[in-house]
């Protein structure tokens, strides 16, 4: 009776953490394609599914569409942290540095997010990086893999999907609010002027030095 209580508990808790409902963490990231957090965007997934039953022509086809997944596993992944009610680095910790498509690492991005010091500016920077290779990858991997022109414009409708999903969590998540305006008075912590007491009521001196 004992086990059978136990193998009980352990299935229902590894439903709720697959539902993304215990500790207020989310799912897994591995989860319904064979992009790591492919999981968090519909799109991701119907990227993969373009991909899955095509052959390369290529002898760079297939070296092209495990950078442009690995470009696509970082949207996601990012969008899976930034998402976490937890703001726990984890999605992104292990995913690789490429020179071709990264300012830094993703880890490292997700940390800034949570933080507040990234610029509006680098995260600018680091996702058009990432559209620029993933667009300049596509536009190869759909010679490569005989993409029709109708399944060229889904694929890109798609990648942009992600990326702009992402984007739009990240500028939330990620840019500080704007400071509050400066008043006449300034603030306290300014530096001012100071005349000290003592001499408050004296006039002004015209004699010689």
């Amino acid at each position: 009776m004992a086990v059978g209580i136990v193998a009980y508990m352990v299935l229902m808790r590894n439903k709720t953490v697959a539902s993304g409902n215990w500790e207020g963490f989310q799912g897994p990231t591995v989860g319904v394609s064979d992009i790591k957090c492919g999981q968090e965007s519909s799109f991701a997934v119907r990227l993969s599914e373009m991909f899955a039953s095509k052959k390369s022509t290529t002898g760079d086809g297939e070296a092209d569409l495990a950078e442009f997944k690995l470009i696509i596993s970082k949207l996601c992944c990012l969008k899976h942290d930034l998402m976490s009610t937890a703001q726990v680095v984890q999605a992104t910790l292990y995913l690789p540095f490429n020179t071709a498509h990264d300012r830094e690492n993703p880890g490292d991005t997700a940390a800034r997010c949570f933080t507040k010091s990234l610029p509006p500016r680098d995260l600018e920077i680091a996702f058009q990086t990432w559209v620029d290779r993933a667009l300049l990858l596509l536009d190869r991997l759909c010679t490569s893999y005989n993409f029709s022109s109708d399944e060229e414009k889904e694929a890109k409708e798609n990648l942009l999907s992600v990326w702009s999903d992402t984007y739009d969590i990240a500028k939330t998540v990620c840019v500080a609010g704007k400071p509050p305006p400066i008043t006449s008075s300034g603030s306290p912590r300014d530096p001012k002027a100071f005349t000290p007491e003592p001499v408050t009521g004296l006039g002004p001196y015209t004699g010689y030095y």
